[in-house]
């Protein structure tokens, strides 16, 4: 998407230098967003409902949605989503359909969104979610109806105005473009992008494929494991296998946001034994790519037998993150290793079919047709073999690509058709106790999850529920044979034997992506644990006293303390200065209480060090290409290489034999000239969050000078890649500091008095960029100012903005 988001930005560059575009940006635009912002208050005779509904939005434009059953709350949250973020929701399914290239026209932003277009159809991710329909319950699919229902009632509005965003798709139609119906397949698409995004690690699996031809499996072991982890390697025949194909094309041609992984998220639980009150506490903050708008949409929905309160996504009818009354929950990802890439031999005598253990097969292919604004049709070949989609068939200009004998296929728990996880994390709310919170979880199949849970009786516990692939052979890291079934997955972990744990002794449950089982566990989850610093955090705090309020549950996810600089200003800080200038930096590093604070200079020093670091210990060992697929700087890997590899300290493009204090001395030399061009020479007045701005940028405009800066938000933040308040820059780009991911959302149960717990956002309800709504929160969430949801109806009345009638068209 990263291409989506350039691609789009130049088109606003392109259509502001155009009359067209002056017309639009300049005397229409503030005219258009407004006309677009929905009426909040209102009577309306809609089809689809079977009582009357009441939506109420709060003081913070929060709608508390009162309904006589489940489906027509349901119906409710499908309007007000679309009121509030249907442009979001309409990227979200385009993309999941493979259907960006419609939009906007390739011949003004580039291949892009074609090419987005193509890993989507390759995959066939939307094809996957309408299988995964049929596979719901009744109840569910009625479920689903009804919030397509509502949806599509806001979208039957002759009148209806959609927007800057959707009027300028329909103007670069020439006036042919109009929403098409929202249908239940659409609303599973969302489960199916973040399952791809936070479950698996297939072009990871590729990255160590390129590493290995590079640096041999056993650098690659050394970059991506801890010493002394044990691992079934399957390189040599490999290696072997796919010597003539482009790894470094595909790799490149698959990328996008939905592929890239992503790993982060925070969350605790307490047992009233810790909690002032004598009863449970838990705290979540789920992190993804910052956005405007954001990711996550607060509701409450009310009815008979549920009282559900929230983080909603727009295009979804579950009340994802919250808790009802009784039970409380919340996740993080915990980076399940469940899709694996095979790679498939091509029967020499027929390329219509691939050798399996049985013989010959032919491969199953399909003919997609991309449409393109304004320009021919884009067609592809897909081939699928009994692991899955030929990934080979996703990169554009694929001849010379793999040579006749190999392909590569992907088999992903992800790509399920049979995939009933959005039932489950919706019965998750419907959830009284234990019992039922665990049968509700039985019906995820991806993403895998670490789910948190306490109720009102005082009870805490997790499960991680998930399909979990049982592998014949290997762990998933590397690429393995698909010719043979000695690697193919022989079922998944029973769900009795998924990681749990329920009233534990200690009282506690704490997890930040890191390690979530022990090394004896008997199956194999994941290499691809997170650092274990925020999860070391959060333990350290819950640990400095005997019972925590409420309050210092807010106090924990605001948390800017950064622990690996622990363990790597130790190595930054051996040897001795070499100039005045050097000695300053290493002074204030010195007594630095390793606080990323936005006001101080020692967090940009230390973010600036130890990129520079990374790369001068590994861009010359890897070349540029490999060097940038890495994530970001990785503290243990560097003090690995520091303590155990001092040959990688070598700069290989000089003369003479560099130590790794030479390398660190260049590197902090290197990071002081970068800061000192931008920020001038007096060191005390630098500051990490002129730097390091959390960027929430709008995915088309902020490349618009005159939009940006209403179209996007942007402050400078505290935090970074490893506090609790995590703020992760992308280490990229002409600012490599900004923060690009970190927490969308923040709630905080309180199950002494639930009406007593707290929920945050950074942005607002609205994507509508000039509604009042759009970034109200945003001082509240630099404040640490937590909202409520909750009261009853007369309470929420007296400050409301507005209020909807809904009553079913046949009762009046």
């Amino acid at each position: 998407m990263r291409q989506l988001v350039r691609g789009a930005a130049f088109l606003g560059k392109v259509l502001v230098g155009t009359a067209l575009a002056v017309a639009i940006f300049l005397a229409g635009t503030y005219f258009q967003v407004r006309g677009a912002l929905p009426s909040y208050s209102g009577q309306l005779d809609l089809v689809g409902l079977k009582a009357p509904v009441e939506i109420m939005r709060d003081r913070n434009a929060v709608p508390h949605i009162t309904a006589g059953s489940i489906e027509d709350a349901s119906f409710a949250l499908g309007y007000v989503h679309a009121q509030d973020r249907f442009w979001q929701m309409e990227l979200m399914r385009r993309i999941g359909q493979g259907r960006l290239a419609e939009l906007v026209p390739p011949t003004l932003v580039g291949s892009g969104l074609v090419d987005s277009d193509r890993t989507m159809r390759g995959l066939g991710v939307y094809r996957r979610a309408s299988e995964s329909v049929n596979a719901l319950s009744p109840a569910m699919r009625t479920r689903l109806d009804s919030y397509a229902a509502g949806v599509n009632a806001w979208l039957a509005d002759d009148d209806q105005q959609f927007g800057l965003e959707l009027t300028l798709i329909k103007l670069l139609s020439g006036g042919r473009y109009r929403p098409e119906p929202w249908r239940p397949a659409d609303s599973l698409v969302w489960a199916k992008l973040m399952a791809l995004g936070l479950d698996g690690n297939w072009r990871a699996e590729l990255l160590r494929l390129r590493l290995s031809q590079k640096i041999g499996e056993d650098g690659v072991k050394f970059l991506i494991e801890p010493a002394g982890d044990s691992k079934d390697s399957t390189l040599s025949m490999v290696q072997s296998a796919v010597k003539d194909i482009d790894l470094d094309r595909i790799f490149r041609g698959t990328d996008n946001e939905i592929t890239r992984k992503r790993m982060a998220s925070n969350e605790w639980v307490l047992s009233g034994a810790h909690a002032v009150s004598g009863r449970p506490l838990l705290a979540n903050d789920p992190h993804l790519g910052f956005t405007f708008p954001g990711v996550w949409y607060l509701a409450r929905l009310v009815g008979p037998g549920f009282d559900i309160r929230g983080a909603t996504s727009p295009g979804s009818p579950a009340v994802v993150l919250g808790h009802n009354g009784t039970i409380g929950w919340g996740f993080t990802t915990t980076n399940l290793d469940s899709q694996d890439i095979f790679v498939e031999r091509v029967d020499p005598t027929d390329p219509n079919r691939y050798i399996t253990p049985d013989g010959a097969r032919p491969f199953a292919v399909r003919e997609e047709t991309i449409k393109v604004a304004w320009g021919e049709a884009v067609t592809m070949r897909v081939r699928e073999t009994r692991h899955g989609p030929v990934i080979d068939d996703f990169v554009r200009r694929s001849e010379g690509l793999t040579p006749q004998g190999h392909v590569l296929a992907l088999q992903a728990t992800a790509l399920d058709g049979a995939d009933t996880s959005a039932e489950g994390f919706a019965r998750v709310g419907s959830a009284q106790n234990w019992e039922e919170f665990l049968a509700a979880t039985r019906r995820i199949v991806s993403p895998m999850q670490n789910m948190v849970y306490a109720d009102t009786s005082g009870n805490i516990g997790l499960i991680s529920p998930a399909r979990v692939p049982i592998r014949r052979k290997g762990d998933g890291s590397m690429p393995v044979p698909g010719w043979t079934s000695e690697y193919d997955w022989a079922g998944f972990v029973p769900f009795d034997e998924l990681p749990r744990t329920y009233n534990p002794p200690a009282g506690l449950i704490v997890n930040a992506n890191g390690r979530l089982v022990p090394d004896d566990y008997r199956h194999f989850i994941s290499k691809d644990w997170a650092e274990p610093y925020r999860q070391r955090r959060a333990a350290q705090l819950l640990g400095e006293v005997p019972r925590h309020p409420v309050y210092g549950m807010i106090v924990m996810q605001a948390d800017n303390m950064t622990l690996d600089a622990a363990e790597m200003l130790p190595w930054l800080l051996k040897g001795a200065p070499r100039n005045a200038r050097a000695a300053q930096a290493r002074d204030l590093l010195g007594r630095w209480n390793m606080f990323m604070l936005a006001g101080r200079p020692e967090p940009l020093i230390y973010d600036a060090w130890i990129a520079e670091l990374q790369r001068g210990l590994l861009a010359d060992e890897l070349g540029e290409d490999l060097y940038n697929s890495l994530p970001v700087p990785n503290v243990p890997l560097m003090v690995r290489i520091l303590r155990d590899k001092p040959g990688w300290c070598d700069d290989g493009g000089t003369k003479q034999t560099e130590t790794c204090e030479d390398a660190i001395a260049l590197a902090l030399e290197r990071a002081l000239d970068w800061i000192s061009r931008r920020n001038g020479s007096d060191m005390t007045k630098w500051q990490w969050g002129r730097e390091h701005h959390a960027v929430h940028r709008h995915p088309l405009f902020d490349g618009v000078p005159l939009l940006r800066n209403i179209a996007s938000v942007r402050y400078p933040a505290d935090g970074g890649n490893q506090t609790l308040n995590r703020a992760s820059p992308s280490f990229r780009g002409n600012r490599p500091f900004d923060a690009v991911h970190g927490a969308g959302y923040r709630g905080i149960y309180d199950f002494s008095d639930l009406e007593n717990s707290r929920f945050a956002t950074p942005l607002g309800q609205s994507g509508n960029m000039l509604s009042p709504w759009a970034r109200n929160f945003v001082e509240r969430w630099q404040n640490l100012a937590y909202i409520n949801i909750g009261g009853t109806r007369g309470e929420t009345a007296r400050f409301a903005v507005g209020t909807i009638t809904m009553t079913p068209t046949s009762s009046r």
